[in-house]
């Protein structure tokens, strides 16, 4: 794929932002808002794949960590927000080039907690599930 500000996906619209420290291993962030809230996806080339040639899990994890911090940042009103647990499954092998776009799920609020769901999707394959809690500052 040739990198460029915008590209379409289907018939949606994203938007290329560049990421800063560790996520910025992953490329550029893919993003895109509509009705329902943001929605955040990657371009995933070899240099993301382990030796036998697939997306390293390690690659998939630090996206979804990434991307639904992101959205529970913005449920938690831009509070300072940070990962308490993660726990990923991973569905699919998957190979590179691969645009992987993060389905998000707000599972739960409390004063100081927030419980999310986020699966990854490349094409029609899901290829990993995350569940996780993150802890919200008190503002």
């Amino acid at each position: 794929m040739q990198y460029q500000d915008e590209w379409m996906s289907g018939q949606q619209e994203w938007k290329r932002r560049e990421m800063k420290g560790i996520p910025a291993s992953l490329g550029a962030l893919w993003t895109q808002r509509d009705d329902s809230g943001w929605h955040y996806a990657v371009q995933l080339d070899e240099s993301h794949c382990n030796a036998q040639g697939f997306v390293h899990g390690g690659v998939l994890m630090t996206f979804v960590d990434h991307a639904m911090s992101l959205l529970v940042w913005e449920a938690a009103e831009r509070a300072f927000c940070s990962t308490v647990q993660l726990d990923s499954h991973f569905l699919n092998a998957l190979r590179a080039p691969a645009f992987v776009e993060l389905e998000f799920e707000l599972l739960r609020r409390s004063r100081s907690l927030i419980f999310a769901r986020g699966l990854l999707r490349a094409d029609d394959n899901i290829v990993m599930e995350a569940t996780g809690m993150w802890s919200v500052a008190a503002s």
